[in-house]
């Protein structure tokens, strides 16, 4: 059997014992609120956002007062989103407050036989009555401005409609049932104006109902609270107001100043600066400011100060004391918002995904890795959808974040081995959390880092993760790849293993930027979407293979491969464009003339090729990363896939500027062998060619820019 306290799915409920360090403030405000030299009435706003913790603040302070056993003082809780379909949210609160004020039912018999308590009863139900009566007539005020379109047809629909609305039959109802034809628009007007002057009467009432209900609650409450031996308060909590719609939140804060603003009166309000902010917006445009709403009506704001990480790292073991392994909570701590119910969330989360884990997985997660993959995919949702998509990304961030803390002077958006990150992850390493995320362990790293797994074992904790929420779709757009820089300088090109690759000659090659990995099947579908270009065969209603993601695109022709260059182009605004044979042999042998991109004799586990025919399969990209990759860090360009090259298929020497980049029909260059092709074909050197409207199951590309507008020189 697990451990109970490790399984323990987490509630959300308001906390029971003080785990954020919260009670120094709920015992200062209870103080305040309790203290006799506090003047009222008073409200005090309790500001933070959501689930930082104000509703287990309020939850302290209530609990502090009704534990005092503090004579005539009368607790209120009020849910404002329990009530938040209520069409008068406001009265619904009011009922509330009316109704703390009720003797208890063991005090029945005692209040028949005393004529005050009998009064205090006859008081509250008249208030309870009053505010009925007054929210039908706001919705038979609002029925009036639209009354054209509700008395088309007979008189008989029209008197439904007026009986519908009418509360208790009114002079309308009697002038409709007097007429046996149908509506003329004479009567029309005549029946408009009798309507209108009922509706006049009650506004009339309603005015005087506002001052006449204030009134008499301040004089209940003077009565039965306040001036007594020991002087009594009503302390209201309104609670989840940030959770309401904007309109209804706004009708408890003008509620409490039309209605509740007298003496002996507290409410303490617990409220988001944004959504409240937004709201005061939508009720009033831009006719007033949040600030100055606020002001008129909160006369004590307290806002909730952020908690620190080490308070955070006390609030998660207090949650969950026996997690398994002890850096877990530090991760929770450190690379989540502190935020008490996102945290309590991903506690949740990541519990689920361990205990799943052991019986899915066992012995392939680790918790600390788990916990950080959970943290991403809680945090920061669309970056979880991209390394879903490609999970080589999460490696590469980490190697970023961990070079720029080894090496403060690194260039931003730069990896320690020199290549720019793709432009999707530039957003996300100016996130604080993510720095803290992926450099917490950096002196323990054992079991918790990813930049030592396979890509293989990375997709693991992504898969894992999906399993926590709910399908989500890849957002289309474009994905700019991951560049490696080629600088300026001659290399050997050629080899004599074959003819074709006679003679060995001297290039020299312009610097320029060539990708890292292949064209992915997610960097093309982003293209397909867009265009009327045809999918690859394998796909089906223009999406890749599930789990296919991070593969290299394949069934590309020459031709699409192209127009997926021009589309990108047009896209980022750069040149991309396909590498000429040139850009393509020099990025996988280097300057010292290497026959394959890790050195000169083969090693079969740093590559996807066929050996003793068992692979039959793209792999991901990156996958024999960084082993297999070239002395620039250009991974795949051995095995996995051939790759399309701008060159037509020439004789040697290369020359740039003899026509062989030119565009037309003519067979064209494809590199770099694939995933059934003998070690020999995957040979840095090795040429293959194909026309360009070739496609096959074996042939992808990938992409390049120039540093500048120059030809190649040789």
């Amino acid at each position: 059997m697990p451990t109970p306290a490790l399984y323990s799915i987490l509630d959300d409920h308001p906390a029971l014992q003080d785990s954020l360090d919260f009670d120094v403030y709920a015992e200062t405000l209870t103080d305040i609120l309790c203290h006799p030299a506090t003047r009222t009435p008073l409200t005090l706003g309790l500001f933070g956002t959501w689930g930082s913790g104000k509703t287990s603040l309020m939850s302290m302070i209530k609990s502090r007062i009704d534990s005092a056993h503090l004579l005539h003082y009368h607790t209120v809780w009020f849910n404002a989103w329990k009530y938040n379909q209520e069409d008068a949210l406001w009265r619904a609160m009011i009922l509330h407050v009316l109704e703390a004020l009720r003797p208890p039912p063991e005090q029945d018999t005692a209040t028949q036989a005393n004529p005050s308590r009998k009064k205090l009863l006859d008081d509250l139900e008249r208030l309870e009555e009053s505010l009925y009566r007054t929210v039908e007539w706001d919705e038979v005020g609002k029925w009036t401005l639209d009354w054209f379109k509700a008395l088309s047809g007979t008189v008989e629909g029209a008197s439904d409609i007026a009986l519908s609305f009418v509360p208790g039959g009114a002079p309308l109802v009697n002038i409709l049932k007097t007429i046996n034809k149908s509506v003329t628009g004479k009567d029309e007007q005549a029946i408009a104006e009798a309507f209108r002057r009922e509706v006049k009467k009650h506004r009339l009432e309603q005015i005087r109902f506002l001052d006449q209900f204030e009134s008499q609650f301040q004089k209940l409450l003077h009565q039965y609270v306040v001036n007594q031996k020991e002087q009594g308060r009503l302390i209201v909590f309104v609670d989840d107001l940030d959770r309401c719609m904007p309109e209804k939140a706004i009708q408890i804060l003008e509620a409490i100043k039309l209605f509740l603003d007298v003496p002996g009166c507290v409410f303490v309000l617990g409220l988001d600066p944004e959504a409240t902010a937004q709201a005061i917006l939508t009720r009033y445009q831009d006719r007033i400011k949040s600030n100055q709403y606020l002001e008129k009506i909160i006369q004590l704001p307290f806002l909730l100060p952020p908690i620190e990480a080490s308070g955070m790292v006390n609030f998660v073991n207090n949650l969950v004391p026996h997690l398994p392994d002890s850096r877990c909570s530090e991760v929770f701590a450190e690379g989540l918002p502190h935020n008490p119910r996102q945290v309590k969330r991903t506690i949740n989360v990541f519990l689920l995904l361990w205990q799943l884990s052991r019986k899915k997985l066992p012995d392939l997660i680790h918790p600390v890795r788990l916990a950080k993959i959970v943290a991403i995919q809680q945090s920061f949702p669309e970056l979880f959808v991209l390394l879903r998509e490609m999970p080589h990304l999460l490696r590469d961030l980490e190697m970023y974040f961990l070079a720029q803390f080894n090496n403060s002077g690194d260039t931003a958006g730069e990896i320690e081995s020199g290549e720019s990150l793709p432009a999707q992850l530039q957003p996300f390493i100016e996130q604080p959390i993510l720095k803290r995320l992926f450099t917490i362990h950096i002196n323990d790293p054992v079991n918790a880092n990813f930049s030592d797994l396979t890509l293989e074992e990375i997709h693991s904790y992504i898969y894992l993760t999906s399993h926590a929420v709910a399908e989500s779709k890849t957002v289309a757009g474009v994905f700019e790849p991951q560049m490696i820089n080629i600088p300026e300088s001659p290399f050997m090109m050629g080899d004599t293993e074959f003819p074709n690759e006679n003679p060995v000659h001297h290039v020299f090659q312009p610097a320029y930027q060539i990708s890292r990995y292949p064209v992915s099947n997610y960097e093309y579908w982003l293209f397909v979407q867009e265009t009327n270009i045809n999918q690859p065969r394998h796909w089906e209603k223009n999406n890749y293979p599930k789990e296919l993601g991070n593969h290299p695109v394949v069934y590309v022709s020459w031709i699409e491969a192209t127009a997926y260059c021009h589309w990108l182009s047009q896209k980022t605004g750069k040149s991309y464009r396909l590498p000429t044979e040139a850009e393509w042999e020099k990025a996988a042998r280097g300057v010292d003339n290497r026959k394959w991109p890790w050195g000169n004799e083969w090693i079969s586990g740093l590559c996807n090729a066929n050996v003793n025919d068992i692979n039959s399969a793209t792999t991901p990209i990156g996958q024999f990363s960084p082993g297999g990759d070239s002395t620039y860090g250009v991974s795949d360009m051995a095995g996995n896939v051939w790759e399309w090259c701008s060159s037509l298929y020439l004789t040697y020497p290369y020359r740039s500027n003899d026509g062989r980049e030119k565009s037309g029909p003519g067979e064209r260059v494809l590199r770099g062998g694939c995933f059934s092709s003998a070690p020999t074909m995957t040979r840095g050197a090795y040429r293959y060619n194909r026309l360009p409207n070739s496609r096959d199951r074996n042939i992808g590309f990938r992409v390049v820019l120039s540093k500048n507008q120059d030809s190649n020189k040789s």
